[in-house]
């Protein structure tokens, strides 16, 4: 990518690196403020934003560790292996980033908490790898810069209604049982439970992917694992918003 830059004048350069930029973090933000919409007491911005660049950061951990873990392994011949590796990586280093961030954090302080900030860690893991799959797959420095931004943009697209939102509810089945656990302390274990669940699905979703050119009804596959998710991740998330208003009203 930097050897491409060479070559190319400083406003090129800045046109370029903007609209890949707006391109990435424009769909997971559009998914988080449908999100956010739905909260019952909003949290404090630099807590969203804190959260939101935990998960960048927790996107660029995963991609180290998993280029360590799953070195020598043939995705082709063990793929089994390789695509649950990789989302069990992934699920996890995105609740890490909300352990080490948020969960000690004053404003975390009802059930509903737990799947917001998930969530939003889920879609800055998203927003990263948005750029990676950008600059790896459509940006191509022998077009013009109209052609690479409508190919981006097709990309962009596609993973709005894909991998953005995979990232947001599988972030999303790990933040109910974070719920959970941490508001119900005898219930430690769901966490696991909850990253497991969250892999299964991560995987699940990476493997259609991958194969949906050989695999007949593949892409209707896919959309049906995604809204069965989401059908299950909406009735948890009412679940934990009953929760709140009840603990908040306890409260008064």
């Amino acid at each position: 990518m930097i050897w491409n830059l060479v070559g190319m004048d400083l406003a090129q350069i800045i046109s370029s690196g903007t609209i890949y930029f707006a391109l990435a973090f424009i769909p997971p933000i559009l998914w988080l403020l449908i999100y956010l919409r739905e909260d019952l007491h909003p949290e404090p911005f630099r807590m969203i934003l804190l959260a939101f660049a935990g998960g960048i950061a927790a996107g660029i951990a995963a991609l180290i560790a998993e280029r360590g873990v799953t070195w020598g392994i043939d995705a082709d011949k063990q793929f089994i292996i390789f695509f649950a590796a990789i989302a069990l990586i992934e699920e996890y280093a995105k609740y890490l980033s909300v352990k080490f961030l948020i969960l000690n954090q004053p404003d975390f302080n009802e059930p509903m908490d737990a799947m917001i900030y998930m969530v939003t860690a889920g879609l800055g893991f998203a927003a990263i790898e948005n750029i990676l799959f950008l600059l790896a797959q459509v940006y191509d420095p022998n077009l013009l810069l109209g052609e690479n931004m409508i190919a981006g943009a097709q990309l962009s697209a596609a993973r709005f209604v894909g991998a953005n939102l995979l990232h947001a509810l599988a972030s999303a089945v790990v933040g109910y049982f974070l719920a959970r656990a941490w508001f119900r302390p005898r219930r430690h274990h769901w966490v696991a439970l909850g990253i497991l669940l969250a892999a299964l699905l991560h995987a699940g979703f990476n493997y259609l992917i991958i194969v949906k050119d050989i695999l007949p009804g593949a892409i209707a596959y896919t959309a049906g694992l995604l809204a069965i998710a989401l059908v299950v991740v909406l009735i948890d998330f009412h679940k934990l918003k009953r929760e709140s208003s009840e603990l908040s009203y306890a409260q008064r």
